[in-house]
């Protein structure tokens, strides 16, 4: 599929310190592969970009909570956030739980490895790959207007951390049944248009 709208991803974190390049690099590469399916581009911007370019169709606010989380086995966490107005409008900024997400991919062993032994670079990658398919579900709840879970793919309400990692994307579609609501959502995302506007 072309492309049809670009989102343009405002990173900004609460450490004193940015998360690893790689990460976030990977991070936002692997949320726009899983939306290049869909005819959306994700483009990263720096917090000092204060406008999305001309060729964005919408400008989101992430923020990276690198609060840290220690691994609880059996617990569910939330990994990643955004806020609905009383409306039902979502909003243009979002929140993924570094923290969270690390606790969880902490155990998770990736080449028969525990987390804590995995070489930096390794690492690096692969917890930017899940922050990214965390990243993409949030994009989801925005770009379809909508707090609701699916029972299967990216709008699932739960992945555990070996979904996170595995290399293949087969389970990070949106599901056939929202793909009409996506299609009117894109449809009224034009260049320089609000589409939180056109939420209701």
């Amino acid at each position: 599929m072309g492309i049809t709208r670009v989102v343009a991803i405002v990173l900004t974190w609460t450490s004193a310190t940015a998360p690893p390049a790689v990460e976030r690099q990977t991070m936002l590469h692997e949320a726009d592969a899983i939306w290049r399916a869909h005819g959306v581009a994700i483009v990263g911007l720096t917090p000092e970009q204060t406008m999305a370019p001309p060729t964005a169709d919408l400008r989101l606010v992430v923020t990276l909570d690198c609060t840290p989380r220690r691994p609880a086995p059996g617990r569910s966490e939330r990994l990643g956030a955004i806020p609905f107005d009383h409306e039902n409008v979502p909003a243009t900024t979002l929140t993924i739980q570094v923290g969270a997400v690390e606790a969880m991919i902490a155990r998770t062993r990736w080449g028969g490895r525990p987390f804590d032994q995995w070489p930096p670079a390794w690492r690096d990658t692969l917890v930017g790959r899940a922050l990214g398919r965390v990243l993409a579900h949030e994009i989801g709840h925005y770009l379809l207007a909508s707090r609701v879970h699916a029972h299967d793919g990216l709008m699932r309400a739960w992945f555990d951390g070996d979904e996170l990692l595995r290399p293949g994307r087969g389970g990070f579609a949106v599901a056939a049944r929202d793909l009409p609501r996506l299609q009117s959502r894109l449809a009224g995302l034009g260049h320089g248009s609000a589409l939180a506007e056109n939420a209701r």
